[in-house]
């Protein structure tokens, strides 16, 4: 995800900069994690615009690497561990983003209400969510078979990695503090290399941010959110992971053509990415 991440980060923000963003951004990160998404939001051309970024996990340790991370940043701003929910009545932002939260939300509508409360008394306010299974295009039978064409004859990875001797090898290495050549370990020395941590994180930590395991469910839908987000206007939306898997792990050939339907701005892919701006204030 981290190498696929920063183009699609990009693309948003340039329909939030399309779109008549504020010059002066207060911004708020929900589910930060290692606050990678803000990380890629201010290396975009609306990064200069954000004053302030505020950072919102459930996690303690995720947040301590995003606290980490934001000494890089050159913006100030507050940690906090907790819920949306908790934040309201208390802060106002102008830009919120999300990424790989919305398919863990459990009551959807009410995160949304709790996003809203946090915007009202700033209109104009704009709502990003990124890097969600598309609800929308799940059964679309081309996207099905572009699929296909990539797991045809394959078990699939995040069936492998449940393999016993995988999941003991990183328990016990784990236990150790070793580094092995399973994908989880792999993963975590790329991240290091890339300097986006400075120290391994745990399977559980890492499932958290990448989302390397299957995704089930039904993903989200933005016709839904719409239903629940009636003060705001969709400004765009874009798919990404049209063969069922995200841009870094396809072949260069499978990569080109991943490319074109992202610049068609073609929507059956396997996630979906989303701007809104809130258009009126409730009374």
């Amino acid at each position: 995800m981290w190498r696929s991440l920063p183009a699609q980060v990009d693309l948003l923000a340039r329909d939030c900069l399309q779109s008549g963003a504020p010059e002066r951004i207060r911004m708020l990160d929900i589910g930060c994690g290692t606050g990678l998404a803000t990380d890629c939001l201010l290396r975009t051309a609306l990064g200069p615009r954000v004053e302030s970024v505020d950072l919102l996990d459930t996690s303690a340790s995720m947040m301590s690497r995003a606290r980490k991370r934001r000494e890089g940043w050159g913006k100030p701003g507050e940690e906090m561990e907790g819920l949306v929910e908790s934040l309201a009545g208390h802060k106002q932002y102008n830009l919120i983003i999300t990424c790989s939260v919305l398919h863990h939300v459990p009551h959807l509508g009410s995160f949304l209400n709790a996003v809203h409360a946090l915007q009202s008394h700033s209109p104009g306010a704009f709502f990003i969510h990124l890097q969600d299974p598309n609800g929308d295009y799940i059964a679309d039978p081309m996207f099905r078979e572009r699929s296909k064409q990539i797991s045809a004859g394959k078990i699939p990875e995040w069936m492998s990695r449940l393999h016993p001797r995988r999941v003991m090898g990183r328990m016990m290495r784990e236990i150790k503090g070793e580094q092995g050549q399973d994908y989880v370990s792999k993963t975590n020395k790329e991240l290091i290399r890339k300097g986006l941590i400075d120290s391994p994180l745990t399977t559980a930590e890492l499932f958290a941010i990448t989302d390397i395991r299957v995704q089930e469910g039904r993903g989200i839908s933005i016709g839904q959110m719409k239903s629940w987000m009636t003060d705001y206007e969709l400004i765009s939306q874009r798919s990404y992971g049209f063969f069922g898997v995200l841009w870094s792990d396809l072949s260069p050939a499978f990569q080109a053509t991943e490319e074109q339907l992202i610049a068609s701005g073609e929507l059956n892919g396997g996630h979906i990415g989303a701007v809104w701006r809130l258009a009126s204030l409730k009374i």
